[in-house]
């Protein structure tokens, strides 16, 4: 009973991963808006009504996409340094990961991105829809501040911090025109130095003030 039940549903993700590898490629190539669902069904070998029953809208599709880059994403910058390298090193990993994962789809992403920052669109990074997604994004730098000196109440929010100033990165990622991006790898590099340098700082008594000011402005 379980062999059956189970093999319609690894057939079914087979398919839902053609039609997004499907749906990619034209994004790529044609970009998000002009093409359409009837051309993700014809490049995936299916009908239209086939292609609906896997994903009901283009948006759908991107947000699979989004969720495929999350999973990427943990996974590279897992095999990219041990979880108990420094916290430089993990930093710097993650960053350069995520750089590295974006680099195929930054036409793609520089069309996209008036959308991903408005938080009332259904595709933005801040948006409801995205959620579930975003908070793994975010754990990912919130778990990089374990068994550092940052005090413990801090490390959530700083951890939400570093997601936002990683998103800062990105944006100047998708319009840096600098061969090879140069100049969004050294932004990473500086931020990454600012980080490694200050964050130790807060533990420090003198910083109580600072700490208060913070968790009001992060919380």
């Amino acid at each position: 009973m379980f062999k059956k039940s189970r093999r319609p549903t690894q057939k079914s993700e087979l398919t839902r991963r053609h039609v997004l590898e499907a749906a990619l490629k034209l994004f790529r190539r044609r970009g998000f808006e002009r093409t359409t669902m009837r051309e993700i069904a014809d490049a995936a070998g299916l009908s239209l009504g086939a292609a609906y029953h896997h994903f009901r809208s283009k948006e759908e599709l991107l947000l699979a996409y989004y969720d495929w880059m999350q999973s990427e994403h943990e996974r590279l910058a897992l095999a990219a340094c041990p979880p108990d390298a420094p916290f430089r090193t993990r930093l710097a990993a993650l960053l350069e990961t995520k750089l590295v994962l974006l680099a195929a789809d930054r036409k793609l992403l520089f069309a996209l991105f008036g959308d991903l920052g408005d938080a009332t669109h259904p595709l933005s990074v801040f948006g409801k829809q995205t959620q579930a997604i975003r908070e793994r994004s975010i754990a990912q730098f919130v778990a990089l501040l374990r068994d550092t000196e940052v005090p413990d109440e801090l490390r959530e929010p700083i951890g939400r911090a570093l997601w936002l100033s990683h998103l800062g990165i990105f944006l100047h990622f998708v319009h840096d025109r600098s061969k090879g991006q140069a100049r969004t790898y050294r932004l990473a590099e500086t931020l990454v130095d600012l980080a490694t340098t200050g964050l130790p700082l807060l533990s420090h008594p003198l910083a109580l003030p600072i700490r208060g000011r913070l968790l009001e402005l992060l919380a």
